[in-house]
């Protein structure tokens, strides 16, 4: 699927294909059973790519490799849903924004991130189906 307008989240979901929205808005359906197979996220204009990196969880002890803002993280056309993720920001960019996240999985449960040490995760539960990343200033 090709999205024709700028977005700071873009998921890969379920039999739906890419999904985009604006920081602070849920990317997903919290209570449908289609799982997020793999997201990017964009940048605010004066941050880096290496600003913000992010990772996802694809299994237990199975993690895809850090990338920076603008790049795809997890799986697309493999049929395999995240099952959490973490997300960092630059020790310059954690001064100037505040970031934090939740989920949604399939069990129902809808944990939400704080700002630790630069680094936020998901909890590792089942697939995730929907996720919402802030990033204010």
């Amino acid at each position: 699927m090709v999205l024709n307008e700028k977005h700071d989240v873009i998921a890969h979901i379920q039999t739906q294909g890419d999904v985009g929205r604006a920081f602070g808005d849920w990317v997903g359906e919290p209570g449908h059973q289609r799982a997020i197979e793999g997201f990017s996220l964009s940048l605010p204009e004066g941050l880096t790519p290496a600003d913000l990196t992010y990772q996802a969880v694809l299994g237990r002890g199975w993690l895809s490799p850090w990338v920076e803002a603008g790049q795809f993280c997890g799986s697309r056309g493999m049929a395999l849903p995240i099952l959490g993720f973490k997300l960092k920001l630059s020790e310059a960019a954690g001064r100037r924004y505040d970031l934090s996240i939740a989920a949604s999985f399939l069990d129902g449960t809808i944990p939400r991130g704080s700002r630790q040490r630069g680094q936020l995760r998901g909890a590792i539960a089942l697939a995730a189906r929907a996720m919402q990343i802030t990033l204010r200033p």
